[in-house]
């Protein structure tokens, strides 16, 4: 019985062939998810850093109260001092970088974690409005604290943490729907926007 020789290349052929479906298929997996990302609003998971602003997700503040980061986390243990909702008492803010909550809050349940930055050119004694819009795969939740810088300006920039509490939310189910937040100095203590 004679059998015939292999085919010169026979098997690079196959090879290239293959090679060239992972490619298609890699392009039209990633055109399918650019697709659905443009289609429907972020979702975020435990720790990961909101980039970039869009029609959902915006910001104004100061230029010494900074904005810098906005996470999907767990309301620490033990919880934060809550912020103040009331404008004529504001919560003074710590000499040293500091976490506080926004709403009443349980320890461990999923939360949004604004990180801020107050810079070295922050006023002393100033108060400061910060209004919230939150919306979590539901309405959304409008909440204003008050807080005030200190009578000593900040030596070096610090950082503070706020986290609103998102209650029973599973960390993997959450689509931010809308995320808005607004920083406003007030003309003085009780006198706000």
């Amino acid at each position: 019985m004679t059998s015939n020789p292999p085919r010169p290349g026979g098997h690079r052929s196959r090879r290239s062939w293959l090679g060239l479906a992972a490619v298609v298929a890699a392009v039209a997996l990633a055109v399918t998810a650019i697709g659905w990302s443009a289609a429907v609003p972020a979702t975020i998971g435990p720790g990961s850093t909101e980039q970039g602003q869009g029609a959902d997700v915006g910001e104004k503040t100061t230029t010494y109260w900074l904005w810098q980061a906005a996470q999907l986390w767990h309301v620490p243990t033990p919880v934060p001092v809550k912020l103040s909702t009331t404008v004529t008492t504001p919560t003074l803010l710590a000499a040293a970088a500091s976490s506080y909550v926004i709403n009443p809050a349980t320890a461990a349940n999923t939360s949004v974690r604004w990180t801020f930055e107050e810079t070295t050119a922050a006023p002393t004694s100033t108060e400061l409005e910060l209004r919230f819009t939150d919306g979590l795969t539901r309405a959304a939740v409008v909440i204003t604290v008050y807080l005030e810088t200190r009578t000593t300006p900040p030596v070096a920039p610090l950082t503070f943490l706020i986290y609103w509490d998102a209650g029973a939310y599973a960390p993997s189910g959450i689509t931010v729907q809308t995320m808005q937040v607004l920083v406003q100095a007030c003309t003085s203590v009780g006198h706000c926007p």
